[in-house]
């Protein structure tokens, strides 16, 4: 391994740490240097942007204290959405704390989507617990697979595009983001196997139901032969969304 490599190896190693100033400090210095061979140039310089951002991050979200994130947290819901932005843009593993104290008190179900995509997003390790509907559950969010990648997911988006996406794009496109949004408000947990038509189904009259069109719906299902797959309680419903 040469001294590039070696160097890569190094500054990967402190960004996975979270040691963004050494690693800002070792790539500012190679790179002002006269020659860099251009294998490795392009590898420093994303290394250095990240690292940049990152400590960006970091200065903006100093002057936030725990105390002020519990505060926000706890108030008003756009207070709480401020807190998630503060959090998103910060290392969440610093308050952990405070947002497991909120996740475990009935959370608001949009605050309680926000964070915990957080958690996923950065790969948080913990184990959280969580109130969810009433029901305290726990879960580490590094396990939680993205909604985008579930098979699952893929499978009924798939479903939606052989019904609705040549004869009727706009649809389609009303259904997927209507299913998206119902899967994220399940969020840490997804949908079971057995029920993928049944939650599939109910999107569709969710959707249909919304354009005002019920008997365009009736239509379909006796199109399809979907009249079984009632049933679903759809969050989108629960949450008048």
């Amino acid at each position: 391994m040469d001294y590039y490599d070696t160097l890569v190896d190094k500054v990967n190693t402190l960004m996975k740490e979270e040691n963004y100033n050494e690693a800002y400090s070792i790539l500012k210095e190679e790179l002002n240097m006269p020659y860099i061979p251009y294998t490795h140039e392009e590898t420093l310089q994303k290394m250095f942007l990240e690292c940049k951002q990152e400590l960006s991050i970091e200065k903006r979200a100093t002057k936030y204290h725990q105390e002020d994130i519990e505060t926000l947290l706890f108030g008003s819901v756009d207070e709480a959405c401020m807190a998630c932005e503060i959090l998103k843009g910060s290392n969440i593993r610093n308050y952990l704390d405070v947002v497991e104290t909120y996740l475990k008190k009935a959370p608001n179900y949009l605050i309680r989507t926000l964070l915990i995509e957080t958690l996923m997003e950065q790969d948080v390790s913990d184990e959280i617990q969580l109130n969810y509907e009433g029901l305290m559950v726990e879960f580490k969010p590094t396990y939680v697979q993205r909604i985008q990648d579930r098979d699952e997911t893929k499978l009924m988006v798939q479903k939606l595009s052989d019904y609705f996406e040549n004869d009727n794009p706009t649809f389609y496109r009303m259904c997927v983001d209507s299913l998206m949004k119902e899967l994220y408000l399940k969020l840490p947990f997804s949908v079971d196997e057995d029920e993928l038509d049944y939650a599939l189904y109910a999107i569709i009259e969710y959707v249909y139901k919304a354009n005002g069109d019920e008997e365009a719906f009736k239509r379909f299902i006796h199109e399809k032969n979907l009249a079984m797959y009632k049933g679903y309680d759809l969050l989108l419903y629960k949450y008048e969304i």
